[in-house]
């Protein structure tokens, strides 16, 4: 009896062990794959916190070309009836330098550029009385106006291939040429024709002021496509305010906007462009240093 009792205590303490080592390895095998799926189970906040060192979100460089279409209005004092004027095809480049301010905020760019603009404007025949303003007999003046500008970018990268675009900043231009058009009791009048293709003394032909821009991106590395609406406020007078006495001050200005779809291409790679992209990279860094 006392021998077969020491058999069974021996028989049950190697199944325990048997046991106990099947159960540790099962563990073992559910810690590995506890330990290789843990990336895919961590919070955002988690991913949030992993310092990215590898690469810079969004600090690259891309350079374009654009075209579209401009449409024309204009301020004046006194107050004039004024319609829009669809002028076209405006064109122009830019390079764009995007970064992360502070490190932080990946949404940053900065915007330096070239193009080909029009300023001008056109008055309405006011219904009740049927007569138009003129300005030297025309009721409508087109100017072709190079310019250059520098833009503060701002970007909103959602998923890999769309972002919001916002853009604002100073411009300066230089008025090169003017078409006047005559109202028909003007048509044949020395006073137009001698300015119909040419700028009177008090014309002012520097143009500047502020412009900015709201669009969208498309992004299909290393190409992108912006689609911009643009607005044009601006502070260089068309003529000198008091050109008929210093006691009438009258003045005008141009309140322009426009349409532009411009082809860039990135110089650099781009990186980590979104929140979740950024997160995206950093499961990566995870997975590669646990490993």
């Amino acid at each position: 009896m006392r021998k077969l009792l020491l058999i069974a205590l021996a028989a049950f303490s190697a199944v325990s062990v048997a046991r106990a080592q099947v159960v540790e390895k099962e563990q073992e095998v559910n810690l590995d794959e506890e330990f290789f799926t843990l990336p895919e189970q961590v919070t955002n906040d988690y991913l949030d916190s992993i310092s990215i060192k590898k690469t810079a979100p969004n600090n690259y460089w891309i350079l374009g070309a654009y075209g579209g279409v401009g449409l024309n209005y204009g301020m004046f004092n006194p107050v004039r009836y004024v319609r829009w004027v669809v002028q076209y095809p405006t064109y122009g480049f830019s390079v764009i330098r995007y970064f992360s301010m502070f490190g932080r905020f990946p949404n940053m760019g900065l915007e330096l550029g070239a193009q080909m603009n029009y300023e001008g404007y056109e008055f309405k025949r006011i219904k009740e009385t049927g007569n138009i303003f003129t300005e030297s007999g025309a009721y409508r003046a087109m100017m072709r106006v190079p310019e250059v500008f520098a833009m503060s970018h701002f970007h909103f990268d959602i998923g890999d291939h769309f972002k919001l675009l916002g853009k604002v900043g100073l411009y300066g231009g230089y008025r090169l040429d003017i078409t006047r058009i005559p109202e028909e009791s003007y048509a044949q009048s020395k006073t137009f024709l001698e300015y119909e293709h040419a700028f009177r003394e008090y014309d002012r032909r520097w143009s500047y002021g502020v412009k900015g821009g709201l669009g969208f991106g498309l992004m299909f590395d290393p190409i992108e496509i912006h689609v911009v609406a643009h607005v044009k406020w601006g502070w260089g007078y068309y003529w000198d305010p008091d050109y008929v006495s210093p006691y009438y001050y009258r003045f005008g200005y141009p309140l322009d906007s426009g349409l532009s779809i411009g082809l860039y291409y990135q110089l650099t790679p781009r990186h980590g462009h979104s929140g979740a992209q950024l997160r995206k990279l950093a499961k990566k860094i995870v997975e590669q240093e646990n490993k």
